[in-house]
């Protein structure tokens, strides 16, 4: 006799699947480049944690998401969230792959969702809970109205990005290849490139 399929519940499916769409998206070179490249403001590491979380909740907590629903799903966050539209094909497979591990996490086939994840080769973990940006006021006392006036921006005071560099000191680059997400690089002068991406027209 088959042995019976034992389905996860709610809360292990969701911290199953929330692995899944960590390792994924850490190799996501788009949306990587939309967050080094400023797109996301400030705070567009603390957007791409928040978007882990999103995808986690809305496909485990609604009975029927299928890949073109997710597609959907990640556009609207890059136009939104980012300014950044996608040309290459990288959603649809990034949809896909989610929509198929989600699947057999619901069937219970955990140890075939690890293998499979563990054949795509370790990559760069830039995208973590830890490494949110905080912003701390600035102790100001000691200024004049004047200044505050002058000078709005100055109020924040922001802490840089541990993930933006490897324990080694060496920036780190993206995970992947072959992503051509739609940002344009224009050589300047020596030591400087121009990068600018494409909005929808």
């Amino acid at each position: 006799m088959a042995s019976p399929i034992i389905t996860p519940s709610l809360v292990q499916l969701q911290a199953q699947f929330k692995e899944v769409v960590e390792n994924i998206l850490n190799r996501w070179t788009a949306l990587r480049l939309a967050v080094e490249h400023g797109m996301g403001g400030a705070l567009g590491v603390n957007t791409a944690i928040e978007i882990i979380d999103y995808i986690t909740c809305y496909c485990t907590e609604n009975k029927k998401v299928d890949s073109c629903d997710l597609r959907d799903i990640l556009e609207e966050i890059m136009d939104q969230e980012f300014q950044t539209i996608c040309e290459d094909e990288s959603i649809d497979e990034i949809s896909d792959i989610l929509i198929k591990h989600l699947n057999l996490l619901k069937e219970g086939k955990t140890e075939h969702v690890n293998a499979e994840l563990s054949r795509l080769g370790s990559c760069e973990i830039w995208i973590r809970s830890d490494n949110r940006i905080k912003m701390q006021p600035m102790d100001d006392s000691s200024e004049s109205d004047e200044d505050d006036d002058n000078d709005l921006d100055q109020d924040m005071e922001i802490e840089p990005v541990s993930s933006a560099r490897s324990s080694g000191g060496e920036s780190l680059t993206p995970s992947t290849q072959g992503s051509t997400s739609g940002f344009l690089e224009e050589e300047m002068e020596p030591g400087w490139t121009q990068v600018r991406n494409r909005r929808r027209r």
